[in-house]
This record gives structure tokens, sequence and C-alpha cells, in this order.
């Protein structure tokens, strides 16, 4: 059939046309616009790699920032437990004189006290032994009717104390 053989010789026609501007394409594609494709895609990979390697020196730069800031934190810590310390002594020190100083006082004090209590009690005894020389004179004259002369019965009175 002539219509047949027609469609064929109209397909090849354009089979050829197509594989033509195909070719074509491909070919102009592959020379102009896929050197540029190649182009972005190396900026964009280079630029993620740049990046990726900034990225790394910022974070070694973190580290050793972070490296001087504990540096720095424990050497103001050991500065301040010096200071600590240095205080704690100085505090312990005036508190020890403070208490040295107290304790003089409180001992002048107390050896004031014991002095008075010692001639208080020295003038007791005096009185409490005069108080009995008197007293003995009397016993004497009201139980013998005889006088007893104060020496006699202060040293009497003394001996028996002497003695408790």
């Amino acid at each position: 059939m002539p219509q047949i053989d027609q469609v064929m010789v109209s397909y090849a026609s354009q089979i050829v046309s197509l594989l033509i501007v195909l070719a074509i394409i491909y070919f102009g594609i592959a020379k102009a616009m896929l050197p540029k494709v190649q182009d972005t895609i190396d900026a964009r990979a280079k630029r993620i790699a740049d990046d990726l390697a900034a990225a790394d020196k910022a974070h070694e730069r973190a580290d050793e920032i972070e490296e001087t800031y504990r540096n720095q934190l424990n050497d103001a810590r050991s500065d301040a437990n010096g200071v600590t310390a240095e205080a704690k002594a100085k505090a312990a020190a005036e508190a020890e004189t403070r208490i040295a100083a107290a304790d003089e006082k409180l001992e002048a004090k107390l050896a004031a006290a014991e002095a008075a209590l010692a001639k208080a009690r020295a003038d007791a005894l005096a009185e409490v032994e005069g108080v009995a020389v008197e007293a003995t004179q009397d016993i004497v004259a009201k139980v013998s009717g005889g006088t007893v002369a104060e020496a006699e019965a202060r040293s009497a009175v003394k001996e028996v104390m002497a003695h408790g």
C-alpha cells in the first residue's frame, strides 16, 4: 500500500530529524550548561568545605578559650582559698590575742578578788578572835568569878584556833 510506504518514509525522515535535534540538544547541554552546573556544584562543595574548616577552627578556638577560662577560674579559686585561709588565720590570731587579753584581765580581777577575800577572811578571823577573847574573859568571870588578862585569853584562843 502506498499510504503505508509513505508513512515509513515520513517516519524515517522525522526520526532522523528527531535524532539530529536530540544530538544538538545533548551536545548543547553538555557543552554550554553542564560546565555551569558543574561550576555551581564545585563552588557549593568548596563553600561547604570552607565552612566546615571555619567551624572546626572556631571549635578549636572555643576549646582554647574554654581551657583558658577554666585555668583562670581555677587560679581565682586558688587565690580565693588562699585569701580565705589567710583571713581565717588572721581572725584566729586576733581572737587568740583578744582571748589572751581577756584572760589577763580576768586573772587580774581574780587575783584582786582573792586578795580582797583573803583580807576579809583575815579581818573576820581577827574579829572572831577578838570576840572569842572577850567571850573567854566573860565566861571565866561568870564561871569562876576571877579575871583573866586579855593577853592570856588571846594566847589561849589562838592555841585553840590553831588546832581547830
